[in-house]
């Protein structure tokens, strides 16, 4: 078994019972998350991926800079959350 993502929940949840007891059917409407971004996603899964693909191929497929990329590989600068999105389709595209 693997852990795959750590989320922090809120202790202000209040119905946590009611989750429980499947009173309420959607714990998203009852818990509050609160996103580590040293532990996301693009940090524990994306960008180890893009470290795997040329640099080149991904400044053709992406269509930003070579510079902007290298930044984003040096973890100097974080994109906006579209480019996160774009580079993220790119290392899904490429089964990295």
């Amino acid at each position: 078994m693997r852990i795959e993502e750590i989320k922090y929940v809120g202790k202000e949840s209040n119905s946590l019972e009611e989750v429980d007891a499947g009173l309420v059917h959607s714990p998203e409407n009852v818990y509050t998350i609160y996103t580590d971004p040293r532990f996301d996603e693009w940090q524990t899964k994306i960008l180890p991926a893009l470290r795997r693909v040329p640099l080149q191929l991904l400044v053709n497929l992406s269509g930003m800079a070579r510079r902007t990329i290298i930044e984003i590989h040096a973890e100097r600068s974080r994109p906006h959350r579209k480019n996160q999105e774009q580079l993220a389709a790119i290392v899904r595209k490429l089964n990295m």
